[in-house]
């Protein structure tokens, strides 16, 4: 059987794609088939969370293996579509940006034969632009960082990103706090 997915974003309400994909397809070839659709640069991280109907992320899929027995995630190429996702409604969330936590929305829209002469998985539908797959270029945070490990301080990512990351954190935020330093306990609650 053939899986219909609608692939959405809330950056841009305009915006989506329908895949469809063999149910025994991996999830390396849906992730390779929405980067391909959005014109997107496959290498880059990546990874997908089963989800249930409030969208809250469930068990993880990532692009690489991590090995990781505390996490418990799963690799890509080894997760097969249909053990993950199987009925009408079902959902993924499909993390794209680690560096800026941006995802799209993937739900499951159908069930379909195959159809003959067809070579899936294929973009069946495609409307409006998808968002940025990145919204910093990933040499400008390695540069700042590495300036970071040579010394350089903080201030200097701010001057970098501006509000973006600015004062969000500023010397004199904590002060709100009614920072006197006395943090008695107070019998009363």
């Amino acid at each position: 059987m053939i899986y219909k997915l609608r692939v959405i974003s809330d950056e841009n309400e305009l915006f989506s794609r329908t895949i469809e994909i063999s149910e025994t397809d991996t999830f390396l070839s849906l992730h390779l088939a929405i980067q391909d659709a959005c014109d997107y640069d496959s290498m880059q991280m990546a990874s997908f969370f089963v989800s249930n109907e409030d969208w809250d992320k469930e068990q993880e899929i990532t692009l690489m293996d991590m090995n990781d027995e505390e996490t418990k995630t799963l690799a890509m190429d080894k997760a097969i579509l249909n053990e993950y996702i199987s009925k009408v409604d079902d959902k993924l969330i499909y993390q794209f940006d680690f560096l800026g936590d941006r995802a799209m929305f993937v739900t499951l829209t159908g069930v379909v034969a195959e159809k003959s002469g067809v070579k899936y998985p294929v973009c069946t539908h495609s409307i409006g632009n998808p968002p940025l797959q990145t919204l910093h270029d990933e040499d400008e945070f390695a540069e700042i960082f590495n300036d970071l490990e040579d010394g350089e301080d903080f201030d200097d990512f701010d001057d970098e990103f501006g509000e973006e990351f600015g004062s969000e954190f500023g010397d004199d935020e904590f002060g709100d706090f009614g920072g006197s330093g006395d943090y008695s306990y107070d019998s009363d609650y």
